[in-house]
């Protein structure tokens, strides 16, 4: 029985939901059958095994067992269940409620009420903070009602729900249009999906034909510049101006939206970097700094960690010791508990190990169980990268089989990240002997050296390769 969806459901309740939702069966608005109350309260107790027959027991006793009296209380249950879901979902929506108070009072003649709740849903939509696209919607539903209220009356006097309703369909029409249609343009850089844009085009001429009048809705000039930024990703001027716009305006989005704008920025410079832009290492930086300086990451536990790790290499990059220093150890206490541990080990030890602090980084790696794929690919790689700088030959040798023993067993690994890894560790190690051998050999090497260097060169999926170019070049130079 603790496998049945009803089962499932009530232990994810919190501990208030449960005593509300034991109120709602108490209720005899809800809920008339005794028995049903009983028994979800006796499943509350977890006092006995879930079984149908001990159940049945403790809600019946001394009755002959019936087999399906308790599946019937748990399906009765479950549907109670939906019910109080809904009620408690729809409790935190006052404008909805509002505007549906407005349709039953139009539907049932009672008219003395009309401008009351149309006056508070007024009040309501002034008040409101959020302007994106969900927004418009609800603008035009009310002046859908509103016209309804209208046209009920037959009045003979001017009204302007029939404009205003169609000016906010509209709005809704071009604010998710455009939000729909970048998310699905962004999936198509980063997956196989073959989508349709239809009368795309249209819209964003007739967006840049009246601008100026576009300009004042946020929800609609902001999603405009994106798919212009995605559209021509080599004209940065879209960049720069989404990048103002969006700090400019980002109060008026939902914590949700708000990520995903910054997303869009993130992986526009994600993109130049990998293109060999450097220059754009701050500009991603700024933003990581800018999402933390509105608390935008410290709510997101889930992705929290891998924006840490993304932050830690960029600023270290750029020589930002100090306050990668500070951001680690502020943001350790922010970190899911179960991924917290791992995140910090790792990224404290990147931090040593850029500030070449090699023992306290090696310790740290050494002393971790890393239960990630993606952490213990990278600690084996910074690993790696210690021992080829300190020259360790029998710490590196050993490592390098380690290393690639585990690559060649973890069945987690993708195709890509093998090869990419392998390749790292399969250079390295052949620059490791031309490092070590460096006072024994000839210049003749150099040849080989620079077969090494045309190799690393021109392999498209190789971990590190930036650090291992630079590795064999200064090897290149002992010669």
């Amino acid at each position: 029985m603790e496998d049945s969806k009803f089962i499932r459901a009530l232990y994810k309740l919190t501990p208030r939901q449960q005593q509300l939702y034991l109120e709602f069966l108490g209720s005899p608005y809800f809920n008339k059958n005794e028995d049903i109350r009983r028994f979800v309260k006796l499943v509350f107790q977890r006092n006995t095994a879930l079984s149908k027959e001990k159940l049945f027991a403790a809600l019946y006793p001394g009755k002959p067992y019936e087999d399906r009296r308790i599946p019937d209380l748990m399906y009765k249950s479950l549907k109670l269940l939906e019910e109080f879901l809904s009620e408690e979902h729809y409790a935190g929506q006052v404008w909805e409620r509002k505007l549906n108070l407005l349709s039953y009072i139009r539907e049932n003649d009672l008219d003395d009420l009309n401008s009351v709740v149309q006056r508070e849903i007024a009040d309501l939509s002034q008040k409101k903070q959020l302007r994106d696209s969900n927004y418009f919607y609800e603008e035009f539903m009310y002046q859908s009602e509103a016209n309804k209220i209208f046209l009920d009356h037959s009045r003979i006097e001017g009204d302007q729900s029939l404009q205003k309703k169609v000016e906010q369909l509209d709005l809704f029409y071009l604010a998710a249009k455009l939000r729909d249609s970048c998310e699905m343009m962004n999936r198509t850089r980063i997956m196989a999906a073959d989508y349709e844009f239809h009368l795309l085009d249209n819209l964003l001429e007739g967006i840049n034909t009246n601008f100026e009048r576009y300009r004042q809705y946020p929800a609609i000039s902001i999603y405009y510049r994106i798919m212009l930024m995605l559209k021509e990703p080599e004209e940065q001027t879209h960049f720069h101006l989404l990048q103002s716009q969006v700090q400019e305006h980002i109060h008026l989005f939902a914590r949700d939206e708000q990520r995903s704008l910054y997303g869009y920025l993130q992986n526009y410079c994600i993109r130049n970097v990998n293109s060999g832009k450097a220059e754009f290492y701050p500009e991603l930086l700024n933003i990581y700094k800018y999402m933390l300086g509105i608390n935008l990451m410290n709510d997101d536990n889930k992705n929290l960690q891998w924006d840490l790790k993304n932050m830690v290499s960029i600023a270290l990059r750029l020589g930002e010791y100090e306050w990668t220093y500070k951001t680690i150890n502020d943001l350790k206490a922010k970190l899911p508990e179960e991924v917290r541990e791992n995140a910090y080990a790792y990224n404290i030890a990147n931090y040593y190990y850029e500030t070449k602090d090699f023992k306290k980084a090696t310790r740290l790696l050494q002393s971790v169980e890393f239960n990630d794929v993606r952490y213990n690919l990278d600690s084996k790689s910074m690993l790696l990268k210690i021992y080829f700088e300190l020259e360790e030959e029998e710490a590196f040798y050993a490592h390098v089989t380690a290393f690639n023993a585990y690559l060649t067993r973890n069945k987690l690994i993708s195709e890509d990240t093998l090869i990419i890894y392998g390749n790292l560790v399969k250079y390295a190690r052949k620059a490791f002997i031309f490092k070590t051998q460096l006072p024994y050999i000839q210049r003749r090497n150099a040849t080989k050296i620079n077969a090494l260097k045309d190799k690393i060169s021109k392999t498209r999926l190789i971990g590190n390769a930036n650090w291992l170019m630079k590795e064999v070049e200064a090897i290149e130079k002992g010669i």
